[in-house]
């Protein structure tokens, strides 16, 4: 939505929120389920069962393809490859083995300049943009035609819901970083129903002890099938549900949950809290890049949607079992193309491989991206993300939230020097707008705190570091 058309939402009672959800939820539907949607389903289906030898092939020429789309039409990779000698021939010979032979796409030139890499000459369709959480400084925006889209959730139907045994198509509910409840001190419901997709969608910002019997009679008046969203914020739940002895009517058939790695810790409290398994999605904003669970409980990448490489320090491939910088490279989106992109996350393979028999799908042992806290609010709520922070907030490049104290948090930023008290004026709105009556600090900094990976904190507790609040979470 547009920030007018936010606003218009929040100006409305809830009943009438739910059917403006439910008036976009239409138009969702036909971007994402419409056009050739079926007939991408198939052809993943069909894939999930192909020798190596056959995937192998197909990803060698599709890639080929799409490397001499790139240099006919992407600016950033036609200057990008000329600059290195790269000639059209050469490309239309490098296949999946001779990858490393390109250089990294680092995530800061697509951020500084996105248009650099769409696909220019290419009418049709109208293009779209979405936005990453935004949670550490500038957010990532992406461009995708519905056509893009719809072979982006295929891939997930076919990969992800149905090695669950459900349908994106099923009555389902999700926890993300969307405020569809925009009072930070509304009382119930936590949640609005779009009616166009039989999904209910909760709040992930009003999570408390007190309101946790609040979600559980939402859960239970709608029964979904599919549980799908931030997996800390079902994690959070589900133990308050727990402590409190609060239970589901009805058993859902799957949890598909994402943006946080899945601990053995967080499995147990999802499995006794919801009576259902939880099943594990890795993916990021950009659709370069997808993994997820089969039924052995192993995390596949699907080189189809896009290639996965493990590389050390200087761009080559590491053995399984050592950790490695993850570089992407999209196969589906035919409007932005990347390429060796690098991601931002520290990725594993397995040593070993998997029962399931998928052999052309390999396995991650692990993956490890953002940290986060969880912070605590002064009501009890507990949340871990806080999206959309500074989205659309000029001349912030990058920041990082910190809780001070229950009642304080402090909001750090790398700035230009036009950052001023307009900005300041809208995080610390934005904070409060997830976190409820708390006091907020912007500060202005040189540098933020960083893991010893070297990535940025985006969410710190002082709380958990004296030992007063809940969980830290890693993906």
């Amino acid at each position: 939505m547009s920030l007018t058309q936010e606003q218009l939402y929040a100006a409305l009672p809830p009943w009438l929120q739910s059917v403006a959800i439910s008036v976009y939820g239409i138009r969702w539907r036909n971007e994402r389920l419409g056009g050739r949607f079926d007939a991408y389903v198939r052809e993943f289906s069909d894939r999930d069962r192909w020798s190596p030898g056959q995937f192998g092939a197909y990803l060698d020429a599709r890639l080929a393809e799409r490397l001499l789309t790139a240099f006919d039409s992407v600016p950033y990779y036609r200057e990008s490859w000329t600059a290195r000698g790269f000639s059209r021939s050469a490309l239309r010979r490098l296949g999946r083995a001779n990858l490393p032979d390109l250089p990294v796409t680092p995530k800061e030139d697509f951020r500084a300049n996105p248009a650099a890499f769409l696909v220019t000459g290419n009418p049709g369709q109208q293009v779209r943009t979405y936005q990453s959480s935004g949670s550490t400084g500038t957010p990532v925006a992406t461009a995708c035609t519905a056509d893009d889209h719809r072979r982006f959730i295929a891939a997930r139907e076919a990969r992800s819901f149905r090695w669950a045994g459900v349908s994106v198509q099923s009555p389902r509910s999700m926890i993300g970083g969307r405020m569809v409840v925009t009072d930070p001190e509304s009382g119930p419901p936590y949640h609005r129903y779009n009616l166009a997709e039989q999904q209910v969608y909760f709040s992930a910002f009003h999570i408390s002890p007190a309101n946790a019997v609040h979600y559980v009679s939402a859960f239970n008046r709608f029964q979904p099938e599919v549980l799908t969203g931030y997996a800390q914020s079902h994690f959070l739940l589900g133990r308050m549900m727990l402590a409190q002895g609060l239970q589901f009517d009805y058993s859902p058939r799957a949890l598909i949950l994402s943006s946080e790695r899945l601990t053995s810790a967080m499995r147990t409290v999802v499995h006794e809290a919801y009576r259902s398994r939880a099943w594990e999605e890795y993916g990021a904003v950009e659709n370069v890049v997808l993994a997820t669970e089969c039924e052995y409980g192993r995390l596949h990448a699907h080189h189809d949607f896009g290639i996965l490489e493990i590389v050390d320090e200087h761009g080559f491939p590491v053995p399984p079992g050592v950790e490695g910088r993850i570089l992407c490279t999209g196969m589906l989106n035919e409007t932005q193309m990347l390429f060796r992109y690098e991601i931002g996350d520290i990725g594993v393979w397995d040593t070993e491989s998997c029962p399931c028999g998928r052999v052309h799908l390999p396995v991650l042992a692990g993956i490890v991206g953002r940290i986060e806290d969880v912070v605590v609010g002064p009501d009890g709520r507990q949340l871990v993300r806080f999206h959309g922070i500074f989205i659309d907030v000029p001349h912030v490049l990058a920041g990082q939230i910190v809780q001070e104290t229950k009642d304080s948090i402090l909001v750090r930023v790398i700035a230009t020097e036009s950052f001023g008290d307009a900005q300041r004026s809208v995080l610390t709105q934005r904070v409060q707008a997830r976190l409820g009556k708390v006091d907020v600090r912007v500060e202005a900094a040189s540098t933020l705190e960083r893991t010893p990976r070297g990535k940025i904190r985006a969410v710190i507790s002082r709380l958990r570091e004296q030992g007063h609040a809940p969980f830290e979470t890693a993906r």
